[in-house]
């Protein structure tokens, strides 16, 4: 997988380490720890560093067939202009100098499936016949609220979905990828984030927990009951 991944305005790193002390571990508890970033995430916001990096434990880049573990992370970065290479009259700047300033804005991910991923009605899974060639993962990705509204989700997950279809190798054996994404249906901006990158919605599932230990911390509230849009492409094809 590449390790860095460049648009006209993001440029993807990708994050194999979050070690104590690092500028990733830095990166990531800045999101990881923001009430707004993590809305819509289970669990919710953690409190401390640690927090973060046990959070992470495991859930970092990696490529492991004996496992069937798949896992491809990225950290987003705003590009900036640099704003101390002000050219004189007649000079301009070049790509380097241009693109020499970025800061943090979010998070984008693509993981494979396991025993604690959200199970699906059949007619939004892939047939048991298709699981010997087929990789199921899902997509996930988070921002800073100032990073909102700009079209800096859709170009990462679209970045990221590019590198990733042309990663053969990292899949195997595995000759095509399916992905998901689950949006809970009071999260609009993520609907029309999926729109925008060419996700299929796939259909509407209406998620009930089963006892009071299966509820789940989303959007500040212990919840019982959501109705989640289930998006889907392939990769690979």
């Amino acid at each position: 997988m590449e390790s860095v991944v460049s648009t006209s305005r993001v440029e993807l790193t990708l994050l194999v380490k979050a070690d104590a002390g690092s500028p990733e571990l830095e990166w990531l508890h800045s999101l990881r720890s923001n009430e707004q970033s993590m809305w819509w995430s289970i669990g919710g916001a953690v409190k401390s560093p640690k927090a973060t990096e046990s959070a992470m434990r495991g859930q970092l880049s990696t490529s492991s067939p004996e496992l069937n573990a798949y896992r491809v992370v990225y950290a987003v970065h705003e590009i900036l202009l640099n704003p101390t290479s002000s050219p004189d009259a007649g000079e301009s700047l070049s790509v380097e100098q241009s693109r020499s300033f970025t800061r943090f804005i979010g998070l984008v991910s693509l993981k494979s499936l396991n025993a604690n991923s959200l199970a699906l009605p059949a007619h939004l899974t892939l047939p048991v016949s298709a699981a010997t060639t087929t990789l199921a993962a899902e997509l996930a990705y988070a921002f800073l609220p100032f990073a909102w509204g700009k079209g800096y989700a859709t170009e990462a997950v679209r970045a990221m979905l590019k590198v990733c279809k042309k990663a053969r190798h990292f899949w195997a054996p595995y000759t095509e990828v399916n992905v998901r994404a689950i949006v809970n249906e009071a999260n609009p901006a993520s609907l029309r984030v999926m729109a925008k990158t060419g996700m299929i919605e796939l259909g509407v599932h209406e998620w009930v927990a089963k006892t009071d230990e299966e509820a789940v911390f989303v959007a500040g509230e212990w919840r019982t009951r959501d109705k989640l849009h289930i998006f889907g492409t392939h990769l690979l094809a």
